[in-house]
């Protein structure tokens, strides 16, 4: 997954790091990676209320726009892929 991501473990593109700017993290192709990581994970999770675990993680901070789309998701498991892309999410 980290691989998928842009982040091999123990081998960055350059002596700096991995990449911190903008335009490789908000460049379409990188939202589309991230997105396939959340839904892998949320394969994962189980049988897990994702409502549930948004108020746990994010106990009032998570915004009511992110809260209005998991709780709009078709699925648990997407709802908690979605969580995973949230900007909250993204920001911890």
């Amino acid at each position: 997954m980290l691989n998928q991501l842009g982040q091999p473990v123990w081998r960055p593109r350059s002596p700096a790091g991995y990449d911190d700017v903008a335009g490789s993290w908000a460049a379409p192709d990188a939202l589309v990676r991230r997105v396939e990581v959340a839904q892998r994970l949320a394969a994962q999770v189980g049988d897990i209320d994702p409502r549930d675990l948004a108020r746990k993680l994010f106990a009032g901070s998570l915004s009511d726009l992110t809260m209005a789309e998991i709780e709009r998701a078709e699925s648990r498991r997407t709802g908690i892929a979605l969580l995973l892309v949230s900007p909250e999410f993204q920001r911890r």
